[in-house]
């Protein structure tokens, strides 16, 4: 069975420029080779118009609501952006509708958790090696007082660990939390798409290997004519006759 993957990055005023820029496709250039360009037009917002500008909006949003005349710190969090997805063999299984109710059921799950118009995007990228989901919230708290690590605390973390692939269960997705491991590094977005990238060069070139050796089973090499030789060893080095190494 396929796991959940929901992995969380903290967004200051300096990142939101460059993020929105990646995740809305705002340039032809990008750093990530894994970015089709022609298939970018498939993606979309689940609560698009909430956000065009990801710097400007996201302040206006926190202007406008947050309690109290004080101004926000410099350095504070604005965001706490979410990336949702699984593996690539869990959305073969699904349809273009079924991909889409997907990320509508997980964004329903944090809009319940943490108010729905604290999720100021939700882009859906399909021009990827695998679907995914990237989330923006606005760490308001109950007395809409901006505080990443209350409304984020290592609880409140846990628990979406633990809660999210039950309420896909519950709408009939095939789902199931990641192990459990208090010693597991907490990889950031960025760490966790290389990581993914290396496990799939990784699961490529076994699949090639496996190739090779069932085209060599195919062969028509005949093992019975190898000469066996007797090795000799001396001093780390192996002995072999000289006639072979002219062939």
């Amino acid at each position: 069975m396929s796991f959940v993957v929901a992995r969380m990055q903290k967004l200051k005023a300096n990142n939101l420029v460059g993020l929105g820029n990646h995740d809305q496709r705002k340039t032809s250039n990008h750093s990530n080779q894994d970015i089709d360009v022609s298939r970018s037009h498939l993606n979309y917002d689940l609560v698009a118009g909430r956000t065009n500008n990801f710097k400007t909006d996201i302040q206006s949003y926190i202007d406008e609501r947050k309690a109290g005349s004080r101004a926000v710190r410099k350095d504070a969090v604005l965001a706490n952006e979410w990336v949702i997805t699984s593996d690539k063999g869990f959305f073969e299984q699904l349809d273009e509708k079924q991909t889409r109710a997907y990320f509508e059921t997980a964004k329903q799950y944090f809009a319940e958790k943490f108010g729905d118009e604290n999720i100021r995007y939700a882009w859906v990228h399909l021009d990827e090696h695998t679907p995914h989901m990237h989330m923006g919230i606005v760490p308001f708290d109950k007395d809409n007082k901006l505080s990443a690590k209350r409304v984020f605390n290592r609880e409140a973390l846990q628990q979406v660990q633990d809660e999210l692939p039950e309420f896909l269960q519950s709408k009939g997705f095939k789902l199931e939390r990641g192990q459990k491991n208090k010693e597991r590094k907490n990889l950031s977005v960025p760490e966790y798409k290389a990581m993914r990238q290396e496990l799939e060069t990784v699961k490529a070139d076994t699949k090639k290997q496996r190739q090779e050796f069932e085209d060599f089973k195919k062969s028509d090499f005949d093992v019975t004519n190898v000469e066996t030789l007797q090795p000799r060893f001396k001093k780390g080095y192996v002995l072999v006759k000289k006639t072979i190494l002219s062939k």
